[in-house]
């Protein structure tokens, strides 16, 4: 079972991080289009960046999800998650190499009752973020660790992607081309022994738009479902 008491808020960051990780795994078919349009242009973003926010399909309540992306001088792609404050609570390089898209490093950041921020270095051994090849072959595995400073509890994280099926989304009033793929992950923590979750889940991904809609069922009773509201 899940620490939910110690790890719940880290566990809601982090599942939004690997919602905008991707692998190309279908039985059926080949897809001949290159799935990199269906991943964010770093080369069409403004200067500024662009930020995308998400809102929740289960609870109207939910704090939604922010993400803002731009394009550094050296290349990479710089992704920022922050909470209602504006602050930054998740940050993330990545690379475009000839076939996807890899993680060069990642840190999450917790805050103290007097607002100072903590960061956490979370170790990368597996870096597929987004995967531009659609082998039928090929399984693009995302694995994370890192230890939670309040109570050094020792996390694990991997999740496995496969593609399904091309399908439509409308954004802004407009019907795009889409693809949708299911998930699976595998949730650990270890600190007196290991405790392990499993949870199933669903994404859509818009072409020239990126992560449109993703679903987790977290357990029977607890589900995150949140789409793409706007994007600025």
């Amino acid at each position: 079972m899940i620490r939910y008491h110690t790890t719940w808020a880290i566990v809601c960051q982090i599942v939004m991080l690997l919602s905008l990780c991707f692998s190309a795994c279908r039985h059926d078919q080949v897809k001949k289009e290159n799935l990199s349009v269906y991943f964010i242009d770093q080369n069409q973003l403004p200067g500024a960046g662009k930020t995308y926010t998400y809102q929740s399909l289960v609870d109207s309540l939910a704090e939604p999800e922010i993400w803002h992306f731009q394009k550094t001088p050296d290349g990479h792609l710089l992704s920022i998650n922050y909470n209602n404050q504006h602050q930054e609570i998740q940050r993330q390089y990545d690379r475009f190499v000839y076939n996807g898209i890899l993680t060069d490093s990642l840190i999450l950041f917790s805050y103290d009752s007097s607002g100072n921020q903590q960061p956490i270095s979370v170790k990368v051994i597996s870096p597929n973020r987004f995967g531009f090849d659609a082998d039928t072959a090929k399984v693009w595995l995302t694995h994370l660790e890192w230890y939670q400073p309040e109570d050094s509890l020792h996390i694990v994280l991997q999740r496995r992607r496969q593609f399904v099926a091309d399908t439509t989304w409308t954004f802004e009033g407009k019907k795009v081309e889409a693809i949708r793929v299911k998930t699976e992950d595998t949730f650990e923590t270890e600190r007196d022994g290991w405790t392990t979750s499993k949870w199933a889940g669903q994404e859509v991904y818009a072409k020239q738009i990126g992560l449109v809609y993703y679903k987790r069922q977290i357990s029977p009773a607890l589900k995150l479902e949140f789409s793409l509201h706007e994007r600025k």
